[in-house]
C-alpha cells in the first residue's frame, strides 16, 4: 500500500468466445462506449502505438497510447494523465471460450485526498467486464 492506495488492480474474466474476439472488442470504440459507463467520447486507434481518449466523469480527460498489440495475446494501454498508467490485457483460450487476464498499476498519479480509487477501478472493472461478456455472448 502506498499513501491509501494499493498498487495494482486485477481482474480476471472468462468469456464464451474465441480470444481473438475479447480483443477485438477491446480495440472497438463502440463497443467500448456500450461497454465501459460511465466514460465518455471513447477513441482509440487499435495499432501499437495507437492513440486512445476518452473523457472519465470522476477523473477527467484522459489520454494514452496503445502499447502491446498481439492480436488474441496482449493488449496495453499507457495513460499520460488523470488514470493509473498501466493496463494490460491477457489472453488465454480455455475450452469454450476465454481467459482475459486483466492488470492495472501504478495509481500513483491519482494519489491525494480523493476517493479511493482503487476501490473504484475494481468496482468498475467487475461491471465493464461483466457488460464485455453480455455484449460478446448474445
Amino acid at each position: 500500500m502506498l499513501g491509501g492506495h494499493s498498487l495494482i488492480v486485477e481482474h480476471v474474466s472468462e468469456i464464451s468466445v474465441p480470444p481473438q474476439e475479447v480483443f477485438d472488442a477491446l480495440g472497438d470504440a463502440d463497443v467500448l462506449s456500450d461497454c465501459l459507463a460511465p466514460l465518455e467520447r471513447i477513441r482509440i486507434t487499435a495499432e501499437t502505438g495507437g492513440r486512445i481518449g476518452f473523457r472519465d466523469p470522476d477523473l477527467g480527460v484522459v489520454i494514452g497510447r496503445v502499447g502491446e498489440y498481439e492480436r488474441g495475446v496482449r493488449m496495453t494501454w499507457r495513460m499520460i494523465q488523470n488514470w493509473p498508467r498501466v493496463l494490460s490485457f491477457d489472453f488465454s483460450a480455455i475450452p469454450g471460450g476465454c481467459r482475459v487476464n486483466l492488470i492495472q498499476s501504478d495509481f500513483a498519479v491519482l494519489r491525494g485526498d480523493g476517493p479511493d480509487v482503487n476501490d473504484l477501478f475494481a468496482e468498475r472493472w467487475d461491471r465493464w467486464m461483466t457488460a464485455l461478456k453480455r455484449h460478446l455472448e448474445s
